[in-house]
């Protein structure tokens, strides 16, 4: 039985390194059979929320993690942070001519450059985003990488912010803030010394609106009787009127017939004077005959009245015929 238990702790010992080698391979052990290449981003700014195993990403696609954070102090006293990344060759495909290979260093004179960016606004962890970006700053870091190639960096939106922010003028902006609060103030104390004021009048125009209301609507009830009334009266002067039309309609009837009468004796007697007088009337004739006769006559009498001046004794011995 003693000499059993060594063998048996061994079989166990044996079987729990089976066991491990089988989680490494199962878990991530894929890992070890794959090509990988190292870099180094040298970070000047707070790189905190940056673990060990951070993704790195290319626009959004994991490219590699995060293996080594350090800090290097010169005696200026100036810091730097060397973030060593491990990238996997193998998830990214070049397109290049067959044969051809593209070195890290030749995609970093393209513009490839690193920039920490934040994994989640709740947990606050960081991870390195890299990207094409030609045009801007490639600064190599002048330091011992220990045969690592480099990879620029550029300051992440949060210390561009950070440095924007301490381009500002904090003091004129405080005393600026200072004035307008004041200013702010006195407004404030101006405006409730008058709203009590403005508040009191306010109420008086209530008060008075009110009561011009109520005037209003008496003023109105008054003219809706008046209204009334005069209606009433109207209606029974239209009878009235109905029942004396009605009454008086037999005398109106012979009145209009006796215009009618009369109307046409009117007529008939136009008619007549307008037969006597036309062109061809006989009774015209006759009276430009008896003119005619009177003109005569006339004549006649002023011959004899002019024979008689001349010889008075006309009258006793006549007149001879010519």
């Amino acid at each position: 039985m003693a000499a059993a238990r060594p063998a048996i702790v061994g079989g166990f010992v044996l079987g729990g390194l089976a066991i491990a080698v089988a989680a490494i391979l199962f878990f991530g052990g894929s890992r070890l059979l794959e090509p990988t290449a190292h870099a180094v981003i040298f970070f000047e700014g707070s790189v905190a929320g940056l673990d060990i195993g951070a993704p790195v990403t290319f626009r959004g696609v994991r490219v590699g993690s995060v293996k080594r954070v350090a800090l290097e102090l010169s005696a200026s006293g100036r810091a730097r942070i060397p973030v060593t990344i491990e990238l996997l060759p193998d998830r990214v495909t070049m397109d290049v001519a067959q044969g051809e290979k593209v070195s890290l260093e030749r995609l970093v004179a393209s513009g490839l450059r690193a920039q920490l960016n934040l994994q989640s606004f709740v947990t606050g962890q960081l991870q390195v985003d890299l990207d094409i970006r030609p045009g801007t700053p490639a600064v190599q870091v002048a330091a011992d990488t220990g045969g690592l190639p480099q990879i620029p960096s550029l300051p992440s939106d949060l210390e561009r912010l950070r440095m924007r922010l301490a381009e500002l003028p904090l003091p004129d902006l405080i005393q600026n803030a200072g004035r307008f609060l004041a200013t702010a103030e006195r407004l404030a104390e101006h405006i409730d010394a008058a709203l009590g004021p403005l508040l009191e009048k306010t109420g008086l125009a209530l008060d008075t609106a009110t009561r011009t209301l109520n005037t209003t609507d008496q003023a109105v009830a008054q003219v809706q009787s008046d209204a009334s009334r005069s209606l009433q009266g109207l209606d029974a002067l239209t009878a009235d009127a109905r029942v004396q039309l009605d009454d008086r309609s037999a005398d109106l009837r012979r009145i209009l017939q006796t215009t009618d009468r009369a109307t046409r004796h009117a007529e008939a007697v136009l008619a007549s004077l307008d037969g006597l007088t036309g062109p061809r009337a006989q009774f015209r004739d006759d009276l430009q005959a008896a003119a005619r006769d009177l003109a005569a006559s006339a004549g006649s009498l002023r011959g004899f009245a002019r024979a008689l001046e001349r010889d008075p004794s006309v009258l006793l011995r006549g007149t001879r015929a010519p």
